[in-house]
């Protein structure tokens, strides 16, 4: 039976009470009859209300399954998307990473090809490197000594710093003692004066070390022998003309009215004094006042003048040949 309401349970009551009251059959059969498709109606509207009830609770289920379905389906779309957008970078990750690999590939041959061409070009040179020494032993040993030492001082100068290694190979080839004359370089340095002192006496010193205080000093752009020329022609060694051969073009000479005018690029510390010996045995031994005039004006000029006295002595004896020679 279906759901009974109260105005229904009231007319139910009130057809049980008109059965029970009257006797007459067919109104009881229409009764009950009515009774009965009431009842029937009603259990066919719960029926239609149970069904309906269902239909909407399937139909609120079929919503909800819809639209999860519905939002998996937007999930499902956004990561197929980012998975394609992800395969689509490491496709081409993948293939710069493949360009990179053959480049690299490609440098690596390449590299390998140029070490193997240094490798050839390393072991000729040292043939031809050890082949050159041996002819430069070969030349050096022939050249006479003053010779191979200025030939060994000026490979001292160029190598000795840059390519240590080298110039031990090339004194080994020339039969040279390399730690003296680094023992030389030390004692010495840049010490001008020192190096120039040593040039008054060479007897005193080995011609290894003479040869290379002299590249020193040129290295410097001080010129020795120029200075040798000086010391010499103040010692009455050498005449004037050999003096300005000797001494270019460091000291230039030129004539004029008044007199020598000379010209030094020597720093005029490195050029020899002048000592009253020497000023006195000049005096006597030259006789020809051109060349005592000469003589006393370089010695005025170029040569240092540590004792007053002697330079006072000088201006003296170079007023006295001009006074001679007017």
């Amino acid at each position: 039976m279906g759901r009974i309401n109260r105005w229904s349970e009231a007319a139910l009551k009130s057809a049980v009470e008109m059965l029970a009251t009257t006797n007459d059959q067919k109104f009881k059969a229409n009764l009950i009859r009515t009774i009965l498709d009431y009842e029937v109606r009603q259990q066919e509207r719960a029926e239609s209300n149970k069904a309906a009830r269902r239909k909407r609770a399937e139909n609120t289920e079929l919503a909800e399954l819809r639209s999860k379905v519905a939002e998996l389906t937007a999930q499902v779309d956004s990561a197929k998307n980012s998975m394609a957008e992800e395969i689509s970078k490491l496709r081409a990750c993948l293939k710069e990473t493949d360009r990179f690999v053959g480049a690299l590939r490609s440098d690596i041959v390449s590299v390998k090809r140029e070490a193997d061409t240094a490798r050839r070009d390393i072991n000729r040179m040292q043939e031809s490197l050890k082949l050159t020494n041996g002819v430069i032993g070969q030349l050096a040993t022939a050249l006479p000594p003053e010779k191979r030492n200025a030939f060994a001082a000026e490979l001292f100068q160029k190598f000795k710093s840059d390519q240590p290694e080298l110039l031990a190979q090339l004194f080994k080839s020339v039969k040279l003692d390399l730690k003296r004359w680094h023992s030389w370089d030390s004692e010495y340095r840049e010490n001008t004066q020192s190096m120039v002192r040593e040039f008054e006496c060479p007897a005193k010193h080995e011609p290894e070390e003479l040869a290379l205080l002299r590249s020193k000093l040129l290295a410097l752009g001080i010129e020795v022998d120029a200075i040798d020329a000086v010391r010499d022609y103040r010692d009455l060694k050498i005449d004037f003309a050999e003096l300005k051969e000797r001494t270019q073009p460091h000291i230039t000479f030129k004539r004029q009215i008044a007199g020598l005018s000379i010209k030094s690029s020597i720093p005029s510390n490195l050029l020899p004094p002048l000592g009253g010996e020497a000023l006195r045995i000049a005096s006597k031994e030259l006789k020809s006042k051109q060349e005592k005039l000469d003589w006393l004006q370089v010695a005025e000029e170029l040569l240092q003048h540590p004792d007053s006295e002697i330079a006072v002595l000088l201006l003296k004896e170079i007023a006295a040949t001009k006074y001679a020679a007017s």
